[in-house]
């Protein structure tokens, strides 16, 4: 009997141990899946920053200036005097054209010109004295004329009085007597003109001749002067599309001319940066190929390119300091003042309801904390209130995230 109780109690003892460690291994479990669900985060600390950031852009570099020169005229291409490549100076000849029709045109112009002005003279000098003894001599040949047609006219009354002639013989004598009459005064207007002197209006319609004849030539000249094409500006020929002896005309590229003295990096800067960009700022900019020249911001767009949604910047560097291509990439690298001030990671501010947050860390949970934010910095913001220096935040992730969670921290 006593024996079988013995029995008894060790089984007991024996079903009590396995339970306990069936409760042991669950609450294990447990434990290990609680942990599991708690999310890992990245943190970083708020720190008062003291070095000086920089912001990098890329841009494209285009020449100082280019331009396609065509010619002002229209003609047959006589020389081309340049080469691919060759550098050229301001106002070097580039080309010319067959200017052998052009410089009739100038003979003849001129010509005009000097018919113009010896009309003009002899109208401001009145007539001259044979004129005068020309015109006076009409004047007595006119009277002689109405006299004897007076006299004519006076003898046939007689004879139609008498029935000698008929009517119409005495009405044509009279009409030849005031068509005379009409002859003289004709004369005398004229001649009574000579007598005054130089007209007014012949005067100014010599004048206007002469002006008319000006313009001719000065048109003439500048279609001569437009068959020879110069440079504008000092630069290299980068290309000729047109050979000698070719057709061409205004508007139609001979040569493309390019001014590498300096070159434009074309930039555009988001709205949130371009607050930093100043005028006269030095700029570090680099080429794929590892070569770098120190640049200057030379334009800042005081209005937004409404189609890109960005500033446009200009930064110019020197030609001589570079062996660069117009349309190649490069970086440009800004120097930023934010020291003394403290920074956060742009993926670390979240936006809700038109205000900015970041989730500060407190004993493994994450609490909303809203913040006002200053200006950016390359990809960290300037936080102006809500937050102090030690405070850590979560990094990144904001979205995977609820105010109040339970998070366990990763290495910073």
């Amino acid at each position: 009997m006593k024996k079988w109780i013995s029995l008894s109690l060790v089984a007991m003892l024996l079903t009590g141990c396995e339970k306990l460690d069936s409760e042991i291994a669950q609450l294990k479990k447990n434990e290990e899946e609680t942990v599991i669900k708690v999310k890992t985060v990245n943190a970083y600390t708020v720190e008062q920053n003291q070095d000086a950031l920089a912001m990098e852009v890329s841009g494209i570099v285009a020449p100082r200036q280019e331009l396609a020169l065509s010619f002002g005229a229209s003609g047959k291409i006589a020389r081309i005097l340049v080469q691919k490549g060759a550098a050229v100076k301001a106002g070097q000849t580039l080309a010319t054209l067959d200017a052998a029709a052009l410089q009739q045109g100038i003979h003849a112009a001129q010509g005009q010109v000097a018919s113009a002005n010896i009309r003009r003279s002899k109208a401001a000098q009145g007539p001259e004295t044979h004129e005068l003894q020309t015109q006076k001599l009409q004047v007595e040949k006119a009277k002689q004329t109405a006299a004897k047609a007076e006299q004519e006219h006076a003898q046939a009354k007689v004879l139609y009085a008498g029935g000698a002639i008929s009517k119409d013989e005495l009405d044509r004598l009279a009409l030849a007597e005031r068509q005379a009459k009409l002859d003289l005064q004709e004369v005398e207007i004229a001649y009574g003109k000579l007598l005054k002197g130089a007209d007014r209006l012949d005067v100014e319609e010599a004048n206007a001749q002469v002006q008319q004849a000006n313009v001719e030539l000065t048109r003439a000249r500048q279609e001569a002067a437009d068959a020879v094409l110069t440079a504008p500006f000092s630069g290299v020929v980068a290309a000729i599309p047109q050979a000698e002896s070719e057709q061409t005309g205004p508007g139609s590229e001979v040569i493309r001319l390019v001014d590498t003295s300096q070159w434009l990096v074309k930039l555009q800067v988001e709205s949130e940066q371009i607050g930093s960009w100043k005028p006269g700022a030095v700029v570090t900019v680099k080429a794929p190929d590892g070569s770098q020249a120190e640049g200057k911001v030379t334009f800042v767009s005081p209005v937004m390119d409404q189609g890109l949604g960005s500033y446009p910047v200009e930064v110019t560097v020197t030609g001589s300091e570079v062996n660069w291509k117009g349309g190649m990439t490069v970086t440009c690298r800004y120097a930023l003042d934010a020291k003394d001030v403290a920074l956060v990671p742009v993926s670390s501010v979240g936006i809700s309801e038109e205000e900015n947050y970041v989730l500060k860390i407190n004993d493994n949970t994450v609490e909303k904390t809203p913040i006002k934010l200053g200006a950016i910095h390359g990809t960290f913001y300037e936080v102006v209130e809500g937050l102090e220096v030690g405070d850590q935040i979560v990094g990144s992730g904001l979205s995977y995230l609820v105010d109040g969670e339970a998070v366990k921290v990763a290495d910073e």
